[in-house]
């Protein structure tokens, strides 16, 4: 598919004007009946539950074939056995549908028998005019258009995409992000990729101007050249948060069983991603540690971090970690030193960098907002990172109100220590959604800004022309 015409080929699968579902189910338990149930309450208005033994599903009339719906349409959803898929391939191809996504499982993952019947559904789809997403996937979810996903995550639009091979990946991703706040453009599932591939999915949410965060989970790519360049243009002016999937023996072997994907060499893989710009991540935790910072932040001018902490021995600790990341902890200046002594109480801490904020946060927690300020001030500094001992909406206000009077934004992320992480968790949505990337770990939130730092480098460095320094 050639840059030229890839969004505006694949934008339109994204807004479709009516919707069939073939294999929609009145029983409990079945995909059918959750994809009815999301449907109804994301309110798609031109849908069409498809099944020959229904006549109606939640209340809404069912057609025994596809023939049968009154109008055409540009997006179907087959859910079938998988016996039946390619029947209802042929179905959807006699339709004229534009678009076609087979969640049903059970083709390339299992051997070369299902290789050769995507094929097929894929050159029956094909001649007729329809693309393919999938099979073994959930699919599409854009919050504009009103499709879901399977968990629900909501019908907020925001501006973070994703591409997954892994369906519950995506699934999960978007519920877990939409619980804190931030919502989505659009987010796809494109499974043993029959047919339309992550790379093209990737290309479109390049191009697409609702998108400004990218998030991946791949486990193996067809063309790795076109990957690469891909990627690269987009990292230039997008971030792509991308977790490589089956980068081991045993993982490879997974990743064949679980897409069909031929995972590829793991040196080969980490080079790939480097020079692309990709930020490369290895858990579900680094996804989201990664997204709430990249996400929430400014990029940094430079890796010099400026950290303000409650506890002292964390401090010291953080300290250790930021330099194992090649990121720098420097001197303060003196004028940010005399700031420093006239705002803070002067029994047990220290205005050294890390600031120690001594016991003086808990019982006066203003001074976590009178640090920031003054660090964030600081030329010398290109990143906060702030240890808090209160939490809520208390330290939330103080965080902001420090933010708004600094004229140039700089990176700021947080790790609570307020109480038991039980207790500490419940402040995260509250946090995330005022715009601050908060972390349960001090080691995590340094390793964000390192990820930041890396990635402005990039950044950097294809403004100037060199990629391979």
């Amino acid at each position: 598919m050639s840059k030229a015409t890839v969004f505006a080929k694949l934008d339109r699968i994204f807004h479709p004007r009516s919707v069939a579902l073939l294999g929609a189910s009145n029983k409990q338990g079945k995909i059918g009946r959750v994809f009815m149930e999301r449907f109804l309450e994301m309110g798609f208005q031109k849908f069409y539950p498809v099944n020959p033994g229904e006549s109606e599903i939640l209340g809404v009339k069912a057609y025994r074939t596809l023939a049968d719906t009154p109008d055409p349409v540009d997006l179907a959803i087959v859910v079938t056995p998988t016996d039946s898929v390619l029947a209802a391939v042929k179905e959807c191809a006699s339709k004229k549908v534009q678009a076609i996504v087979i969640a049903t499982s059970g083709f390339a993952e299992t051997g070369e028998k299902g290789k050769e019947l995507e094929q097929e559904m894929v050159r029956i789809a094909r001649e007729s005019g329809a693309r393919v997403i999938g099979p073994n996937c959930i699919g599409i979810y854009c919050p504009s258009s009103r499709l879901p996903f399977l968990q629900g995550p909501g019908k907020e639009s925001g501006s973070v995409g994703v591409v997954s091979q892994s369906g519950f990946f995506a699934d999960f991703l978007t519920l877990t992000v939409t619980s804190n706040g931030i919502a989505f453009s659009k987010a796809i599932s494109c499974g043993n990729e029959s047919d339309l591939n992550a790379i093209d999915f990737l290309e479109y949410l390049g191009e697409d101007p609702q998108t400004k965060t990218i998030v991946s989970y791949v486990e193996g790519i067809k063309d790795g050249r076109r990957f690469y360049h891909v990627s690269k243009e987009i990292s230039k002016k997008k971030p792509i948060i991308l977790w490589k999937g089956g980068r081991t023996e045993a993982g490879a072997r997974a990743a064949i069983s679980h897409t069909g994907a031929l995972a590829g060499s793991p040196r080969v893989w980490e080079g790939v991603l480097r020079q692309a710009g990709i930020i490369s991540v290895n858990s579900f935790e680094e996804v989201l540690d990664c997204l709430y910072a990249f996400h929430l932040q400014p990029l940094p001018k430079g890796r010099r971090v400026g950290i303000i902490s409650g506890p002292g021995g964390t401090a010291v600790g953080t300290t250790d970690r930021c330099l194992e990341l090649g990121l720098e902890v420097p001197r303060f200046s003196m004028h940010t030193i005399e700031r420093l002594h006239k705002a803070l109480p002067p029994v047990g801490g220290s205005v050294n960098n890390p600031v120690d904020l001594s016991l003086a946060s808990l019982v006066a927690p203003t001074v976590h907002r009178d640090a920031i300020r003054i660090v964030a001030e600081d030329e010398g500094i290109d990143m906060l990172l702030l240890i808090g001992v209160v939490g809520g909406k208390l330290l939330r206000d103080l965080i902001l109100e420090a933010m708004s009077d600094i004229k140039a934004r700089k990176p700021l992320v947080v790790t609570l220590m307020a109480g038991p992480m039980q207790s500490v968790a419940q402040d995260f949505p509250l946090l995330l959604r005022s715009g601050i990337s908060v972390y349960s770990d001090a080691t995590r939130a340094a390793k964000a800004l390192a990820m930041l730092f890396e990635h402005a480098r990039f950044r950097a460095r294809v403004s100037n022309g060199a990629t391979h320094k």
